[in-house]
């Protein structure tokens, strides 16, 4: 076998794996169980730009087992009452990811800014946006961590804005960070998410046909 034979071979081989990593996408943490009772909060989470604007992270605390993850996608709810469109008013977030060693975090959180998806959906009667981030491909060791993707929108001062469904405690409460300092807002809740990707803490390069085509040259 050539050696540009053998590379050809590799590139497909490495293709190949991605796309059955990917088919075989896992739920690894299920937090997706609304609470629609008439005292559950709506959680603040965003970042609300323009005049008047705040920030509001909520972060959930997930643990990560001895096999460590790769998280492909992330889902969060949250509510439609405003009627707006999601896609348009808020395309992108800020996923935070930071280690958890006490109730709540330390410290400014670090972001990453990634693209959202919005599905409006109507559950138990109510109105559901499904926002999701997808093709992250972030590898976590075994530990414990505070985790959100938090949209960016204009804020709206006049109706309000849309605040993430809660779910039933699992672990420590949601955690919110107010632009300078950390706090318990939301007393025995966490917000309504859920974490998809695959077991093994080693996020692999997504291969391409292009990068197969190009050892023909």
């Amino acid at each position: 076998m050539s050696l540009r034979h053998a590379r050809i071979v590799a590139v497909a081989g490495a293709l190949m794996l991605a796309l059955a990593a990917a088919a075989q996408a896992a739920v690894l943490w299920d937090q997706s169980a609304i609470d629609f009772s008439p005292t559950a909060p709506g959680i603040a989470d965003g970042r609300f730009t323009g005049v008047g604007g705040y920030t509001d992270y909520s972060v959930n605390d997930v643990t990560v087992p001895a096999s460590g993850w790769v998280v492909t996608t992330i889902t969060e709810y949250f509510s439609d009452w405003q009627g707006v469109n999601m896609s348009v008013k808020a395309p992108t977030g800020s996923l935070i990811v930071t280690p958890k060693s006490g109730s709540l975090p330390a410290g400014t959180p670090s972001t990453t800014t990634v693209n959202l998806t919005w599905v409006d959906t109507v559950q138990n009667g109510q109105g559901v946006y499904v926002m999701t981030a997808s093709n992250l491909n972030l590898a976590l060791a075994p530990g414990d961590y505070w985790i959100t993707v938090a949209p960016t929108a204009p804020v709206d001062n006049f109706n309000g804005n849309n605040l993430q469904w809660p779910s039933l405690l699992q672990g420590a409460a949601v955690a919110t960070f107010n632009g300078t300092s950390w706090s318990n807002l939301y007393g025995s809740h966490d917000g309504a998410f859920m974490i998809e990707g695959s077991l093994g803490a080693t996020a692999t390069h997504s291969g391409t046909w292009g990068a197969i085509k190009s050892l023909y040259r």
